[in-house]
């Protein structure tokens, strides 16, 4: 009796941990799927990667749609320009028999200096311009700008193609040297045209 006891007791004993063993062909099989599986999803990541992150070809192609440095400037100008639309019109037409237009203007189209000085210490009329009188004072708009900002400024206006104007970039060295020859003259306050060509003569 004590014998089948002890072998009923066995027959329902708690499986011991460790035990059982897996057969090595599924050992394999599993292996397989998971290098497959994880290969895959390398794959999945790596074109989701390609796609979103590098649409184009190369680096260079990427580099070529940043603005350049003449287009940072030239934008700058544009927003600075906001503090002169008001007298000169955002087409930089002027108004007629009041202030003159930027458009074709040899004061803007001349000596990059002669232009600097203006922008700084304002000017007031008469002033002939593209053939027409205006009589009228120019504030100094720029007279707490920065020499970057003058530049900027006046290479927006001066190689605007829109407005037809075709002059060169202004750097902010040559307002520098125009900061230096305003000192030298002496000048307080608005330019006359006399006092304006005393220190900047007309080329």
């Amino acid at each position: 009796m004590s014998d089948k006891s002890n072998l009923r007791v066995n027959e329902h004993a708690e499986p011991v941990a460790g035990s059982a063993q897996m057969p090595v062909s599924v050992m394999v099989v599993l292996t397989l799927l998971g290098y497959i599986g994880c290969t895959k999803v390398d794959q999945l990541n790596a074109n989701f990667a390609s796609n979103v992150h590098a649409p184009f070809g190369s680096l260079d192609e990427v580099a070529s749609l940043a603005p350049s440095e003449e287009e940072l400037i030239f934008n700058q100008g544009k927003k600075l320009y906001a503090n002169c639309q008001g007298c000169h019109q955002p087409n930089g037409g002027g108004t007629p028999g009041s202030f003159p237009p930027l458009v074709g203007s040899e004061w803007v189209l001349g000596d990059s200096q002669r232009a600097a000085a203006i922008v700084m210490n304002g000017l007031g009329g008469p002033i002939t311009v593209v053939g027409k009188s205006f009589n009228n004072q120019m504030t100094p708009v720029g007279a707490t700008w920065t020499d970057e900002q003058i530049a900027a400024v006046l290479t927006y206006i001066r190689t605007n193609n829109e407005w037809g104007n075709d002059g060169g970039r202004v750097m902010p060295e040559e307002i520098g040297k125009a900061r230096g020859k305003i000192q030298e003259s002496g000048q307080v306050g608005a330019w006359t045209v006399e006092t304006l060509n005393a220190a900047f003569p007309a080329e």
